[in-house]
């Protein structure tokens, strides 16, 4: 029995010897390098191809031009004013009422009519120099136009008869304004030579001034005869609040 003991243990020594000698023979198996997404950010593998982003097509931005207000129009009282068109000798160019309508700085604009001859004419043309220095940087624009030349019932200007004698007196009346307030003149004067505003003067008086917004092209204010000094609270409701105004009794 005791034989027996000793071989059955010597064959379980040999066995264990045998498993030891086979794990410490067999090699470890190699781990083949990987991308590895480390820290979050990928890398990537260097045998792949990158493809360029495509170019998009960079798209214009449509530009969509304000259309006048539309009528009807007439030189009323809280009525749309029409579109006049007004020429300036100097610069030998036009302005029309739609150019301020277009214009997002101009918030709302003083349009004149006046003569040559009419002495409070060139006491409101004047007075306008310091209107304009106060109110332009807040967005107000003044069209001073001279629609007869020096004599009642003279005919307009004429851009293409006897153009040069009428741009003379234009010179001459400018140099008049300044030198009665003695202040350079600060804003445009402009010649009406289609009439499309005089043509309305024969029911008024000279001069005849309007305030209008270009919110809507509206006429705020009609006022007939020289601009008293009162008009700046006028044009402070229109410019600043759009308040309609009437004229002075």
């Amino acid at each position: 029995m005791r034989y027996v003991i000793f071989a059955i243990a010597a064959a379980l020594l040999i066995s264990c010897a045998d498993t030891g000698d086979k794990k410490s023979q067999e090699e470890p198996t190699p781990v083949e390098e990987a991308d590895v997404n480390i820290g979050g950010s990928w890398v990537p593998d260097e045998d792949a191809s990158v493809s360029e982003p495509e170019d998009i097509p960079e798209v214009e931005e449509e530009v969509i031009e304000k259309t006048y207000p539309p009528g009807p129009y007439s030189l009323a009282l809280f009525s749309v004013i029409p579109d006049m068109t007004f020429y300036n000798p100097w610069q030998d160019s036009w302005i029309s009422l739609s150019d301020l309508y277009r214009d997002e700085e101009t918030k709302a604009f003083i349009l004149v009519s006046s003569a040559g001859w009419c002495g409070p004419c060139l006491e409101e043309a004047g007075a306008l120099i310091d209107v304009y220095k106060k109110f332009h940087p807040d967005g107000l624009e003044i069209i001073y136009t001279l629609g007869n030349t020096n004599v009642p019932g003279d005919v307009p200007f004429d851009i293409s008869d006897d153009f040069d004698q009428d741009l003379m007196f234009m010179e001459t009346w400018q140099l008049m304004t300044q030198n009665n307030v003695n202040k350079p003149l600060n804003y445009q004067m402009y010649a009406d030579p289609n009439r499309e505003f005089i043509k309305y003067l024969p029911q008024h008086a000279w001069p005849l001034s309007m305030l209008v917004t270009t919110k809507d092209m509206g006429i705020r204010l009609i006022e007939e005869g020289y601009w008293s000094a009162l008009m700046e609270n006028k044009i402070m409701l229109v410019l600043y609040n759009d308040v309609p105004t009437i004229p002075f009794e």
